[in-house]
């Protein structure tokens, strides 16, 4: 099963807007984690070309390339393969969000609690009123 349509060799396939459309995120959120497409080929275990034939919708993705690259740019499958994200409430909106939440996954498990309670502690903070 693929998931976009793989071109034969020998035979011409048109490239439809979807098809672009999902090659610009992979370049998006490849780029957004800086990586280079070599450096994202390497992690996924395929070439540094068919990582640039994705990014301009010429060459298809299987299931499982499909599910290493949600894996390694850390994006939802949905956003990946249609540009929608159902739950974007439990993601990062703004760069500080994503920069704390990568903060806090930093943190050992057992400690987590601990850090939330310093940065609600800090937020208080922020947001009383000056009088």
């Amino acid at each position: 099963m693929l998931l976009m349509s793989t071109p034969t060799p020998n035979a011409k396939t048109k490239v439809t807007e979807a098809d672009r459309a999902r090659g610009r995120r992979i370049a998006k959120a490849r780029t957004k984690l800086e990586l280079t497409q070599a450096e994202l080929a390497d992690k996924i275990g395929v070439s540094a070309g068919l990582v640039g034939q994705w990014e301009t919708g010429s060459t298809g993705l299987t299931p499982k390339k499909a599910a290493a690259l949600e894996r390694v740019l850390q994006v939802s499958m949905t956003w990946l393969l249609t540009g929608d994200d159902t739950d974007q409430t439990r993601r990062a909106q703004t760069e500080p969000e994503l920069e704390l939440l990568q903060l806090l996954r930093s943190v050992p498990i057992e400690n987590q609690d601990i850090f939330l309670e310093i940065v609600k502690s800090t937020a208080k903070t922020f947001s009383k009123k000056k009088t």
